[in-house]
């Protein structure tokens, strides 16, 4: 599998593992070009599954979301990546990234015109002592040991900076050059495929409908659109767009100041991805923690003691500690499946008795839709019951799609979402 990306993986993945695939992806292409030192990467490795689908996802994402902004970003982003993976590569690799583009090219009836120049180029790089030579470390940009004949039309970046010598409409590129024309061509073929493709009927497919939601954060930072940013001290301002479950969270941690290790991992996530910045996290966990703990709590820590310990903990699930994976808030089913007995969170509509879920939900027993609730608890359709709630209680329009993995963050992004419109 070539990592020119002409021809997109076949196959099925679950959903939460592709959300996985691209986000890591999202993640190394922010560092790459913010110059950082990029570690080791399993859903970045060149030429892989992961690679492939990671890279066609994000265009996915950018032709849906109409940013501009977004596409510039995984224009340059992806050039970058590319630049540096072919300025490293070894004569093998060259070879057989010559021979893979091959081909890719020969599955296609009909080609964009810079594939012509693709295929030029690559027929000679498959060639042994060609690529040796290319990819040798005294090669210099200034070679012109070998060169190969191009019409003019697909050079016209090189003619205008005067850097290749042209006779009679061909152009002869000569072999210090072939690096940076493979980096040109890559650039004109993500181009090429964000702006021709028309992905519309994909617009209703629950699965990228949470993709792109999942992505919202990412995509506002990168357009500097920071409307939505959520301060510490305005958490309690927006707890009424809160879900069941992160509410109920909320307050057993301003009541008792205290939360569980993985409920206070859950609840990180949840302001994470609702958009609070790091920063704000460890200030909104410093102002709790420094208060004395309440009633019965399995933490026994305090901010004073522990502050580099707790801020090394949010910094982590940040991405910015340790092997620098960027955590996401977990879906519904994953928060109905924990074990919750000895502690303060779980999905209230699962594990809640009536009267303790009407107090959360804030309902009165006589609420019309409150049978229609528990009879979905009765079934076993949590989910479903909390989506129903999410209709009837804040006025949001709801499909049948909603139900499709869930999670409190898209939750509050629906309530937030009706409440900007109105």
């Amino acid at each position: 599998m070539s990592f020119f990306y002409l021809t997109p993986v076949k196959g099925d993945l679950p959903v939460h593992f592709l959300e996985k695939i691209v986000t890591n992806r999202l993640l190394y292409l922010e560092d790459l070009l913010k110059g950082e030192n990029v570690i080791y990467n399993e859903f970045v490795v060149e030429g892989s599954i992961y690679d492939n689908v990671g890279h066609y996802m994000l265009c996915v994402t950018a032709i849906l979301n109409k940013s501009w902004d977004f596409v510039q970003f995984i224009l340059k982003a992806e050039m970058e990546l590319f630049r540096r993976r072919i300025l490293s590569i070894s004569a093998y690799d060259m070879r057989s990234f010559a021979k893979k583009v091959i081909r890719c090219i020969k599955k296609h009836d009909k080609i964009p015109s810079f594939m012509e120049p693709l295929l030029v180029i690559s027929r000679h790089l498959m060639l042994k002592d060609l690529a040796q030579h290319i990819c040798s470390s005294s090669h210099s940009i200034e070679c012109t040991s070998h060169c190969i004949q191009l019409n003019f039309r697909h050079c016209l970046q090189f003619i205008a900076k005067r850097q290749v010598e042209l006779r009679n409409g061909i152009v002869y590129l000569p072999c210090g050059k072939w690096k940076q024309y493979l980096i040109l061509l890559f650039s004109m073929n993500v181009r090429h495929r964000i702006m021709n493709t028309n992905l519309e009927p994909l617009k209703g497919d629950p699965r990228v409908k949470d993709l792109l939601l999942k992505f919202k954060t990412h995509l506002e930072k990168d357009s500097d659109c920071n409307s939505n940013k959520l301060c510490s001290k305005d958490v309690d301002k927006v707890l009424k767009f809160f879900p069941p479950c992160m509410y109920n969270l909320h307050s057993s941690l301003r009541k008792k100041h205290r939360l569980s290790h993985s409920q206070r991992f859950y609840y990180t996530l949840f302001l994470k991805d609702i958009g609070m910045p790091v920063e704000e996290a460890v200030d909104f966990w410093k102002r709790e923690y420094s208060l004395s703990p309440n009633g019965s709590h399995t933490c026994c820590h305090n901010w004073d003691k522990d502050e580099k310990k707790y801020v090394y903990g949010i910094r982590h699930m940040y991405g910015l500690e340790g092997g620098r994976k960027s955590y996401s808030s977990v879906s519904c089913q994953h928060i109905q499946s924990a074990d919750v007995s000895c502690n303060e969170g779980g999905c209230p509509f699962k594990g809640f008795d009536i009267d303790k879920l009407v107090k959360v939900l804030k309902l009165d027993h006589k609420e019309p839709f409150l049978s229609q609730i528990n009879e979905l608890r009765n079934k076993n359709q949590y989910t479903s019951a909390c989506v129903t709630y999410l209709k009837y209680s804040h006025n949001v329009a709801c499909d049948n799609s909603l139900n499709f993995n869930f999670t409190p963050v898209k939750f509050y992004m629906k309530c937030f979402e009706k409440s900007s419109v109105n």
